[in-house]
């Protein structure tokens, strides 16, 4: 078996591994470590003890019935004392086991303040090489606060994969095509608008959402003339010649700068940029490729797979006047994904409303013949919705990315305010920056993926339930009290760990202890509100000890060193796990 990542749960297996194979008889199938490792289970009230293990598995090759097993083992353990067994018990055929805290503690603090705890997942095996697709925004068109859920998922995705060891490629897929951008134009041409100085990306974004209300408010006559107007603006594109074509590119670049602003503010990275333009050729030739090869169909002018059998229905992929669809182009990256990036996972995080077309698209890879398309996963996400609805950049209903950093800024200089005279003004607006990058990160990914979540600023900026700025508090009050404690001559010394023996400092350190099964749990189930649960959950056992242990103020100074040893390891476990969400968190508040 791999590196164990719970290193106590692995020693009490080595030794409910040997007292059972001491009662097999001779000839019988012996048992393995692994196996009781994975048997074993937190009990889901701590008052169980710390593990438990049903002794059903073990009982027929000793040919004992499930709770005779389970009080021998029970006994064997007793006798056997040990390092790290502290407790047994039965429970009919299960065994309830409570672990020495002096052993776990002083594990847990060698292994976090070095380092080697959060190596453990990496090393355990040898990873396929990720891609990780998101954000993937449409140029001309506004960024909101909608798409900070994609980049919040998306770049924590990558950020958790890495974790565990995977080499991880980060990728963006830019929407630069399309009649979104043909109307953008037609309106700025039509009424010869004069383009801004500044903010040209989200001028792009009004100048969209005013010509579809000019489209809709038409009447037939108007609407007829104003789709030939459009349509001509969209085929002067697609000749990639002339002023219209140069404009198109220009304001595209504008759209690009302005998305890389906003991936500078909230700190996501981009390790290569794909867009629509630069696979629509390759898009044709696919077309023809496995046209040729028999997997694609015509039918009545259209080319397309047919996937009925697969309860997928028709898929178009060459409409009758030769245009190609999202689908084919989809077909195409993933090809170049494969071939130039040699991508064995693939991961697109987009929107349940696409949740057909990448059953679609994974299925017609498969038809072609990519052995990588049982590798693509599809992070499907729920709409973010404002109290009084759904956001839309056409309708221009929306809270610009513009908006939404001013409004976070703002909450945050009332919560900053008190520290004006005592902070330096570079220390506070560093704290602001944080502290909006961490309540817009936690509240996005925070809820299971599939739900729809409505954005409330005060709710996300609050320092109180389970937010991001209420974990990066945590993390700041821990800091304080042992930059205190160091005003007072105290430093955190984990050779005082025996010293550690209430129940709260026993629930913290079962926390510390699961973190990497935590992480690993949600890189499996590619669900980060997993880790985040975990996390808050964590952050709330703490808070509980330190209202019902006295730190500074313990009755001893080697008891205190203790305390802040523990108090130290629960610091760098959380920064840890908020620095996987994206979350870099300031060391005061």
């Amino acid at each position: 078996m791999a590196q164990a990542l719970d290193h106590s749960k692995w020693q009490i297996a080595l030794q409910i591994e040997a007292i059972i194979n001491q009662m097999i008889p001779e000839g019988g199938d012996r048992v393995r470590t692994e196996d009781v490792y994975n048997t074993i289970e937190r009990p889901k009230e701590p008052k169980m003890g710390d593990y438990a293990c049903p002794c059903f598995r073990f009982a027929k090759a000793v040919r004992k019935k499930p709770p005779e097993l389970a009080s021998a083992i029970c006994e064997g353990l007793l006798a056997d004392g040990g390092a790290w067994i502290e407790h047994a018990e039965t429970v009919g055929p299960f065994l309830n086991l409570k672990v020495k805290l002096a052993t776990l503690s002083k594990y847990l603090f060698s292994e976090v303040q070095s380092g080697e705890y959060f190596k453990k997942i990496a090393v355990q095996s040898e990873k396929p090489k990720v891609m990780i697709e998101y954000s993937q925004p449409n140029t001309h068109k506004v960024f909101h606060v909608g798409h900070m859920r994609n980049v919040a998922l998306g770049d924590g995705l990558g950020r958790l994969y890495e974790y565990c060891g995977y080499p991880v490629v980060m990728a963006n897929y830019i929407g630069d095509e399309g009649a979104h951008i043909a109307k953008c134009l037609w309106y700025i041409q039509k009424h010869n608008l004069k383009t801004p100085e500044q903010g040209q990306g989200e001028w792009l974004g009004e100048i969209y959402s005013k010509a579809c209300i000019l489209l809709e408010d038409a009447s037939a006559e108007e609407k007829a003339k104003y789709q030939e107007e459009v349509s001509e603006v969209l085929r002067a594109i697609e000749s990639k010649k002339g002023e219209t074509f140069d404009f198109w590119q220009t304001s595209r670049q504008w759209s690009i700068d302005d998305f890389k602003d906003i991936y500078s503010w909230v700190g996501a990275r981009f390790d290569h940029w794909f867009s629509e333009s630069e696979v629509s050729e390759e898009s044709q030739k696919i077309v023809e490729e496995f046209l040729d090869k028999g997997v694609f169909v015509e039918d009545d002018g259209a080319i397309g797979i047919d996937l009925k059998d697969d309860k997928l229905g028709f898929v178009i992929l060459r409409k009758r006047d030769g245009n190609t669809l999202y689908a084919t182009k989809d077909l195409a990256l993933a090809r170049r994904k494969y071939s130039e990036f040699e991508i064995i996972k693939s991961i697109y995080v987009v929107a349940s409303e696409q949740n057909l077309h990448f059953k679609q698209v994974f299925k017609t890879l498969e038809k072609m013949g990519f052995e990588q398309a049982k590798d693509c996963y599809h992070l499907s996400y729920g709409m973010v919705v404002l109290p009084d609805g759904k956001m839309s950049s056409r309708k221009g209903n929306v809270i610009t990315f513009k908006e939404l950093k001013q409004a976070l800024t703002v909450e945050m200089e009332k919560k900053l305010e008190k520290y004006q005279g005592e902070w330096t003004a570079e220390e506070i607006a560093d704290t602001n920056h944080k502290l909006c990058v961490g309540a817009i990160r936690y509240g996005m990914i925070c809820s299971d993926p599939v739900k729809d979540i409505v954005f409330n600023i005060q709710d996300w900026t609050s320092f109180e339930g389970n937010t991001g700025p209420y974990l990066m508090y945590a993390y700041a009050r821990t800091k304080s009290i042992m930059t205190k404690a160091q005003d007072q001559g105290l430093e955190a010394n984990p050779e005082f760990h025996h010293l550690l023996k209430e129940d709260d400092e026993r629930e913290l350190l079962r926390f510390l202890n699961d973190f990497n099964n935590a992480v690993l749990q949600s890189c499996e189930g590619n669900r980060l509100s997993s880790l985040a649960h975990f996390l808050f959950d964590m952050c709330k056992t703490y808070n509980r000890m330190l209202s019902n242990v006295s730190i500074l103020k313990a009755d001893s100074d080697d008891l205190k060193r203790a305390r802040l040893a523990l108090l130290d390891t629960f610091a760098t476990t959380l920064k840890t796990g908020l620095e996987i969400l994206g979350i870099n968190t300031p060391e005061r508040m």
